[in-house]
């Protein structure tokens, strides 16, 4: 079996399963019908089953409990909407197995306890099954179906090209920074940053929010290690580019090598030790957890973090509004060599939904997915449930305060939700739709290779090495000058080999 790394190419809530949701009761009486979407040819719903024998859908996805309300009264609407497009379904969602969800999932499809048409992978291990058969090729489906297709972003069609196993209609899940837009009042440094975002000004920004007492530090960062990253993921996604470490492999002197091991990770390291040096980079990053991270955000100690765009920004901007009262405000990528948000990898979806090889209703299964894309599907999907999580007043849709209960199921993307009627209001605050529009127009790609077995201990090997002399570097334990030796180690703990590797696949 081959393990995933990440490189890079210079362009770039989850649910436990249920059991029998499927001819539940209407939660919804007394509320008025939910908003149609825009009438379209039958051809787009091919029939399904019958009134009298509709056709069993059975799903296992990761944190979505079977007794659930919403659940109940989800599995309820998309029966009958489907219904009225002639494709009756009994959606059925299934326990997952126990245990270890990365770990359990693969080892229940193998010995066949898993009894779902379609199962939602998240923490690995599909890879194995994809290739042991057990995965349905999806490229088929996507190539006939209407609305799925048509919410696909670049970096979802990429990876279905790479891995046409899973499919998550989301957006990269790309780091981006934010801070409170009560600050930005306060730094004559702000303004200058936003027009002109080299690494410079945001040194200046820093440095002046520093030096006016306002926070302890200027940023921070946390104990997440991540594929070798040293602990500065979330700075690496806004300074990466800046300083030239455009994608994890690159070409040097005609051979391609990581870019961990070139003059720009050394340029770039260097100027995480003078912020460290300077005080400005937070002294605990090599120990915080998440938890103490947001809670030094939260509390004014630390004036910028990077956040994942999207939902995570929704809840980094909601937290800090309730207590403090300010908004956030994202920042764009750092730019220098080039500018960009750290490369993406498209080798395949982290995390997704993939059709059962062995199911015996793919087709109604797919027919599910397709009708949560559709205009009517994702309504459900990002509105809730009329009368409980919204209403229609005025010809708009309104939510209620049952709205902030519920979360997308199945897909979560807002790209082209034009919901009708209208949205009194977002779903999104300013600050978690600007880190989608941003992360969308600063998306960059990553070249990434597939690390076979053989190689993998010297990989472990050399990240190691990485996460020890950038660690040593930047608190100054360590000199620059020793990221020459790390270079010389780094290479004969497997950087050479990898060489001779890389220059099969990549040429």
């Amino acid at each position: 079996m081959k393990k995933r790394i990440a490189l890079l190419l210079a362009m770039t809530m989850a649910a436990t399963a249920f059991t029998g949701c499927g001819n539940t009761t209407n939660t919804q009486s007394g509320t008025t019908s939910q908003p149609q979407s825009t009438t379209v040819s039958n051809d787009v719903w091919p029939a399904i089953g019958s009134k009298d024998a509709p056709v069993t859908v059975k799903v296992l996805v990761k944190d979505v409990l079977p007794t659930e309300e919403d659940v109940i009264a989800l599995c309820d609407v998309v029966e009958k909407k489907m219904a009225g497009h002639g494709q009756y379904i009994d959606l059925q969602f299934v326990e997952p197995p126990a245990g270890s969800y990365a770990t359990a999932l693969p080892l229940a499809m193998r010995t066949g306890d898993v009894d779902a048409d379609i199962v939602y992978f998240q923490g690995g291990g599909d890879l194995p099954i994809a290739q042991e058969g057990l995965l349905e090729d999806l490229t088929p489906y996507i190539q006939s179906s209407t609305y799925v297709k048509d919410l696909m972003l670049p970096v979802n069609q990429s990876r279905l090209k790479n891995y046409p196993y899973l499919l998550w209609l989301a957006p990269a899940r790309t780091y981006v920074p934010v801070m409170k837009k009560e600050l930005t009042t306060k730094l004559s440094s702000y303004d200058a940053l936003v027009k002109d975002p080299t690494i410079d000004n945001y040194h200046a920004l820093f440095t002046e929010m520093k030096a006016k007492g306002l926070v302890k530090y200027a940023i921070t960062a946390d104990d997440s290690n991540n594929a070798g990253e040293g602990n500065m993921r979330r700075l690496n996604a806004f300074f990466n580019q800046a300083f030239g470490v455009k994608s994890t492999l690159v070409k040097e002197d005609g051979r391609w090598a990581f870019s961990r091991a070139t003059e720009s990770e050394k340029k770039k390291l260097e100027f995480y030790a003078s912020l460290y040096k300077e005080g400005l980079l937070d002294s605990e990053y090599l120990t915080n957890t998440w938890d103490v991270l947001e809670q030094k955000f939260y509390e004014g100690k630390a004036g910028i973090i990077s956040g994942t765009v999207g939902d995570v920004i929704q809840i980094y901007n909601n937290k800090m509004s309730s207590t403090t009262g300010s908004d956030l405000v994202v920042l764009p990528p750092a730019k220098g060599v080039a500018q960009g948000f750290q490369a993406v990898d498209v080798t395949k979806e982290e995390r997704g939904f993939a059709l059962n090889a062995e199911s015996k209703n793919k087709n109604a299964a797919w027919a599910f997915l397709e009708f949560m894309a559709s205009p009517e599907g994702r309504i459900i999907d990002k509105c809730g449930i009329e009368g409980k999580h919204y209403k229609v007043e005025n010809e708009k849709i309104v939510f209620t305060d049952k709205y902030p209960e519920w979360w997308s199921r199945i897909w979560v993307t807002t790209n082209k939700f034009e919901p009708n009627p209208p949205l009194a209001r977002p779903v999104y605050t300013d600050a978690a739709q600007s880190s989608l529009d941003l992360a969308n127009q600063y998306y960059v790609e990553d070249v990434n290779v597939l690390i076979p077995e053989e190689l993998a201990p010297q990989w472990d090997a050399m990240k190691s090495l990485y996460d020890e002399y950038s660690a040593d570097i930047i608190r100054g334990t360590k000199p620059i000058s020793a990221f020459d030796e790390f270079v010389t180690k780094w290479n004969k703990a497997g950087g050479d080999k990898f060489a001779e590797y890389l220059k099969t696949k990549l040429g």
